[in-house]
């Protein structure tokens, strides 16, 4: 082995640290709150806060909590938005079909 051989090898452990110091879950995270296909109000995940969804079919309680979103009350009658739980990766949705409401993650 040369010394270039010895750099070479050295700046590739190097450059295959990098994604270890990005963090990629300090971008910024947005909860995209949808009616009838509609966008009604779009959230950061970065400030708690809780923001209640009315339709003409019934309403949601949607609240955000330690960068996380989640529907904590909801008067259909399954219920099964609430189940879903808290989601905080985009991607991620919650629907409540009988109100016509999507809530989904996106990233910035």
């Amino acid at each position: 082995m040369t010394r270039n051989d010895l750099i070479l090898i050295g700046m590739l452990m190097i450059f295959s640290l990098i994604p270890l110091a990005i963090n990629p879950s300090s971008a910024k995270k947005f909860a995209v709150i949808k009616v009838d296909g509609v966008i009604i109000r779009k959230l950061n995940l970065s400030v708690d806060e809780t923001f209640t969804v009315e339709t003409s079919g019934g309403k949601n309680i949607v609240a955000i909590k330690n960068g996380a979103v989640s529907v904590v009350k909801a008067d259909c009658p399954d219920k099964i938005c609430m189940r879903r739980g808290a989601i905080k990766n985009s991607g991620e949705m919650i629907a409540c079909v009988p109100h016509k409401v999507l809530i989904e993650i996106v990233g910035d």
